[in-house]
């Protein structure tokens, strides 16, 4: 099988990416980012990958709940993979990403953001 994804997404180690660099008008809060993910029947990006051609900051899935950084799949966030010490997990805030950097921002802020869905086999 052949993996490969929609026009408009990029294929990076078998899933599919989709970088939505919006102008400040059409970004978007972590809440509706996430919206438009899954009504492109994915979801936002769910973990920490190398995607060092982009200069904006992005919504990924992974924000404070209950004193923890948490992805949007259920798990918590291991320190591993990250150059420095995550700061402390505030409720109602929500993790941009940009070449390897990351930090926390109020949910409510407007961002790009990044879409991850499983690829397709032709």
């Amino acid at each position: 099988d052949k993996l490969t994804c929609q026009k408009g997404w990029r294929l990076f180690k078998s899933s599919c990416y989709l970088f939505y660099d919006a102008d400040p008008p059409d970004q978007k809060t972590w809440e509706e980012a996430r919206e438009d993910c899954r009504e492109r029947s994915s979801d936002l990006a769910d973990e920490l990958r190398y995607f060092s051609q982009y200069t904006h900051w992005y919504w990924i899935g992974l924000r404070a709940e209950g004193g923890r950084w948490k992805w949007i799949n259920g798990s918590d966030l291991t320190e591993s993979g990250w150059r420095r010490k995550p700061p402390p997990p505030t409720d109602g805030q929500c993790v941009v990403y940009d070449m390897f950097r990351w930090r926390s921002e109020s949910c409510a802020e407007r961002r790009p953001w990044i879409c991850k869905k499983k690829t397709l086999s032709v």
